[in-house]
């Protein structure tokens, strides 16, 4: 008797092909300290992984570590490291969309390229860290860079990538500076892209009033009671007085968006269809003569390669009131939203990406079905003249066919690498405040966990930025 086909080639096939890893089940120490704010476990834990991990993932393994640094308030580590990850992501500046998902045994083998948003938002962070240190120099510096990205990206790619939270605080730091046109610039691109904002709306009132414009105070009026000013007592007052300072607060809120698997690849009637067809037509190209049937058959066990993003913290990314002296002073609105932009960045091109990869994955299945015609030949050639009747080879062929989808199987499963720390929204509020101590609170609830501080000092002359981190747990 021959030799268990089915065993045979399964086995031979799951040793040249192998499985992919899970990010999620890489991550989840790293993450779940972050989220508990146990930044002392965080820490060791992401450097083990990056000082362990392939150059494939050291990008995205950077963008968390920077997360991490800066949520804990270690602003200079955050953009040693920050500026690490950006140096990578120059380096590899095609993003994942446009890279196509090559399918190379598995998506996991290839580099952590990022996307075009979240390499602007390694330089968001950077610029940021730079304010909470009070450099508003160096800030500017990384703002303008980061705007050269939004201006190039304004051409290739829908709007909803657009970074207004960026363009917001560049704004509010080059009006610190003097720099009025450079603010009235990133006013006019946020009043094209977030129309009848309250908040571009009040902030246009401020820089006429900076720059003792009377035409443009009298034509953006109606921004003027949009502006929050007040004096000592938390009584509001005109934003005109002289002693004055801003005190703007970035609220991070949320979990991000994350990438989980769409489920199982023919479950999908659109790639299903198309995947026949490619399977068929790779097959006649190859003269291989394994069964479209048999591949298909358990290509059914396979994960759809094309992840999808899913909310995981609606709660905890909602607008949230804010108190100084226990006054509400209202909310902050959402300026930059990320895991929107990740959620429509893969679904607006799913089918594309399907359309794209159709061939390759097939070529990749084939490959399979070669190498497993290989043995089902060399089982045949190994039969006795009367073992090799019709029925005993189309089994054999069957069993080619079933192997290669199997082991295909076990390598196209979905990337599910993403920057899992970072904020699912930013809400940006800018207020104007007399010199002084308050005391600083947030709405919160029992799910609620915020790094927000409890006082602030505002100094005559002087910008405060808070930076607040929140989310649910």
């Amino acid at each position: 008797m021959f030799p268990n086909p089915t065993k045979l080639l399964v086995s031979i096939s799951l040793l040249l092909l192998g499985c992919a890893s899970d990010y999620n089940k890489i991550i989840e120490a790293t993450e779940t300290a972050y989220y508990r704010q146990d930044y002392n476990s965080a820490i060791p834990s992401i450097r083990a992984l990056y000082e362990d991990s392939a150059s494939k993932d050291r990008l995205l393994f950077l963008m968390e570590a920077g997360m991490i640094f800066h949520s804990k308030g270690d602003y200079e580590t955050a953009n040693k490291v920050f500026k690490e990850a950006e140096d990578i992501s120059e380096n590899i500046r095609t993003s994942i969309t446009k890279e196509g998902l090559a399918f190379l045994l598995s998506d996991n083998e290839s580099n952590y390229t990022g996307e075009d948003f979240e390499r602007v938002m390694i330089k968001y962070y950077i610029a940021s860290n730079y304010l909470m240190l009070g450099d508003l120099e160096n800030a500017k510096i990384y703002f303008r860079r980061l705007d050269f990205e939004l201006k190039e990206m304004r051409f290739t790619t829908a709007q909803y990538r657009q970074n207004n939270a960026a363009r917001l605080i560049d704004a509010y730091v080059s009006e610190k500076l003097g720099r009025y046109n450079d603010s009235r610039v990133q006013y006019k691109n946020m009043e094209q892209l977030i129309a009848n904002s309250p908040t571009v709306m009040s902030d246009r009132y401020v820089l006429a009033v900076k720059e003792g414009d009377s035409r443009d105070q009298g034509k953006y009026a109606k921004g003027a009671g949009f502006v929050q000013a007040y004096n000592r007592s938390m009584q509001r007052t005109d934003v005109k007085s002289d002693n004055l300072s801003e005190v703007v607060i970035i609220h991070e809120a949320g979990k991000s968006a994350i990438k989980e698997s769409r489920g199982k690849l023919l479950e999908d009637e659109y790639f299903a269809l198309a995947l026949r067809g490619a399977i068929e037509i790779a097959i006649r190209t190859e003269g291989a003569g394994a069964s479209v049937s048999g591949v298909l058959a358990t290509l059914s066990t396979a994960e759809n390669p094309i992840p999808i993003y899913k909310e995981r913290d609606p709660s905890g990314s909602r607008k949230r009131h804010f108190y100084i002296n226990d006054v509400d002073v209202g909310t902050a609105e959402i300026m930059n939203n990320y895991s929107e932009t990740a959620i429509k960045n893969f679904n607006d091109n799913y089918k594309a990406l399907i359309t794209k990869n159709l061939t390759s994955l097939a070529v990749k299945i084939v490959a399979a079905v070669i190498a497993s015609e290989a043995a089902a030949k060399a089982i045949e050639s190994s039969m006795g003249r009367k073992e090799k009747d019709d029925l005993v080879s189309s089994l054999v062929r069957m069993a080619a066919g079933a192997a290669a989808g199997l082991a295909t199987a076990q390598t196209i499963g979905p990337d599910l690498r993403c920057w899992r720390t970072i904020p699912s929204n930013f809400q940006v509020k800018r207020i104007f405040l007399a010199p002084g101590e308050y005391s600083f609170a947030m709405e919160s609830d029992s799910n609620t966990i915020s790094n927000a501080p409890s006082s602030i000092t505002v100094e005559e002359g002087k910008s405060l930025y808070l930076s607040i981190r929140s989310y649910s747990n």
